[in-house]
């Protein structure tokens, strides 16, 4: 059974607008959830990636919340820290 905000959104994302700005800021939140991942897989803390990138455990965190309030030299870092790479590409909108 759904639950009362299932519907909700379901019901919301069949405006073209609430749809368009909902998978935008999916993206920025996939970037967290993909670095918190590989953190966790990993064994890490977020203290030891904060060592390991020069930074602190809240930014870290926020980091991995709100992706896109970060800078882009601090995501790349981090992508490094845990084995990844930061791949960011401009492309035309269709």
């Amino acid at each position: 059974m759904k639950s009362s905000f299932d519907v909700y959104l379901g019901q919301q994302l069949k405006k073209p607008k609430v749809r368009a700005a909902f998978e935008q800021e999916r993206k920025f939140l996939d970037i967290g959830f993909a670095l918190a991942s590989q953190r966790k897989k990993q064994g890490l803390t977020q203290e030891e990636i904060a060592k390991k990138i020069g930074s602190s455990a809240p930014q870290v965190s926020r980091t991995e919340r709100r992706p896109e309030h970060s800078n882009v030299r601090t995501l790349a870092r981090y992508a490094a820290a845990v084995g990844m790479e930061l791949d960011l590409r401009l492309v035309a909108k269709r």
